[in-house]
């Protein structure tokens, strides 16, 4: 059933959407621990409830149409927007949907000039901060907003070009590269959810802050190639509360940093650590957190594991929707970051190499592509590019041409600096 409203202000409770659709029973107690009484909205509610209802009370009822079943997906951007306290712009009274608030007002390439200084400037700083707190000093916030501010301003102008660069990062340190790429992807995704500038500003800061505590950690335990033993997986997890201890030692640090620090491991159906919360138990940031930190170590070279293709990555998210993650947010996170996006390297059904030069919105599995390497993975003199949107769609056609399957980063070691710099 689809709970419309409650006997209360939305803002006063832990749940994520203002109207949203009861999955379990576990949801039904977690509603009696807040409210006395709910309006359910049949209309909206799922097939299963409105034959229950016509049943019991069939001169009331109303059977859903088609057009419930895309609103239900509508409204999850609207609670979004009015969870954040932000207004849409309307157009032709129509919603604005995910993704259209925000509008590129520069190139990528235009972006990548200025983009690439600020990352590299952005990166030193974080090193600098980070080595600091590791030798005991205390974090000043000024130093970090100063990072985030510049990042706000790129992803806001062109959420491309960023992203790019962190695709393209070249550290030897796992933790600092870990950081400053959980922080832009929480931007971008934050972007295309359509939140205000302030609080892509704390989704930012809580980026670049959810390891902090590794800093008090020894470096032998973080550059484990193995499998933990359970001793030193309880000392990896305590990197949490020592997080937590070093955010209550600094001067001005927003809330928000402090819940996406203290539940960006918990998962949504209470497998996570170090409570075991579960759905919305774990705050707004912190889920947002646990998506950003996890795609980002899946995007880059860990010690103990090769870095994924943004395809395999996406495709394990889905697998974990509902289970580690809130399937509403996986399926926006996935919108946002894209199934191949620009600098994905992929093969196409030929055996031809690429890489993905610009994404598609409406046809996200089309990309334009810069053909590298021939069908025996020899480099090409001179690249040459497809546009596979404009490729015919029937893959009975002799001459028809599709992404096959995307590649780890760093295969055939081609270097994507090549391509966009």
């Amino acid at each position: 059933m689809y709970v419309s409203e409650l006997d209360r202000p939305w803002l006063e409770t832990p749940f994520l959407f203002q109207g949203f659709c009861i999955r379990s029973k576990n949801e039904i107690d977690e509603l009696s621990e807040h409210c006395e009484f709910v309006v359910i909205d049949f209309e909206q509610s799922d097939a299963a409830a409105n034959e229950s209802w016509d049943a019991a009370k069939p001169c009331q009822s109303k059977r859903i149409a088609p057009a419930a079943k895309s609103n239900r997906k509508g409204g999850f951007w609207r609670r979004v927007l009015q969870l954040f306290k932000r207004e849409q712009p309307q157009k032709d009274d129509a919603p604005i949907q995910p993704g259209d608030y925000y509008q590129d007002t520069v190139s990528v390439a235009d972006e990548l000039v200025v983009a690439k200084t600020l990352h590299t400037g952005s990166l030193q700083r974080l090193m600098t901060v980070l080595e600091g707190v590791r030798r005991g000093a205390t974090i000043r916030m000024p130093d970090l907003e100063v990072v985030v501010d510049g990042m706000v301003d790129s992803v806001l102008r062109n959420s491309t070009a960023m992203a790019l660069l962190i695709r393209m990062q070249k550290t030897d340190d796992y933790t600092h590269a870990h950081s400053l790429a959980t922080a832009m992807w929480a931007l971008v995704f934050g972007r295309h959810l359509g939140l205000d500038r302030e609080s892509l500003q704390v989704l930012g800061i809580g980026g670049l802050l959810l390891d902090i505590g590794k800093t008090k950690l020894p470096q032998q335990l973080l550059k484990t190639t193995g499998a933990l033993t359970d001793v030193a997986r309880m000392h990896m997890r305590s990197h949490v509360d020592l997080g937590l201890e070093i955010l209550r030692k600094t001067e001005s640090v927003d809330k928000r940093v402090f819940e996406m620090v203290a539940t960006h491991h918990e998962r949504f159906d209470g497998s996570g650590y170090p409570k075991g919360l579960k759905g919305n138990q774990i705050p707004v940031f912190g889920r947002i957190g646990g998506i950003v930190d996890s795609y980002a170590a899946m995007s880059i070279d860990r010690p103990y594991a090769a870095a994924k293709s943004s395809y395999d990555a996406m495709r394990e998210f889905r697998s974990l929707a509902d289970k580690s993650f809130q399937a509403e947010l996986v399926e926006q996170f996935i919108k946002a970051v894209g199934i191949f996006p620009a600098g994905t390297l992929v093969e196409l059904n030929n055996g031809e190499v690429g890489v993905v030069l610009k994404e598609h919105r409406a046809s996200r599995l089309r990309p334009e592509v810069a053909i590298i390497l021939d069908a025996n993975k020899q480099k090409l003199d001179d690249f040459r590019i497809i546009d596979l949107d404009d490729q015919p769609e029937e893959t009975t056609d002799p001459d028809s041409l599709w992404i096959e399957r995307g590649i780890e980063p760093g295969t055939y070691d081609i270097n994507l600096d090549d391509y966009f710099l």
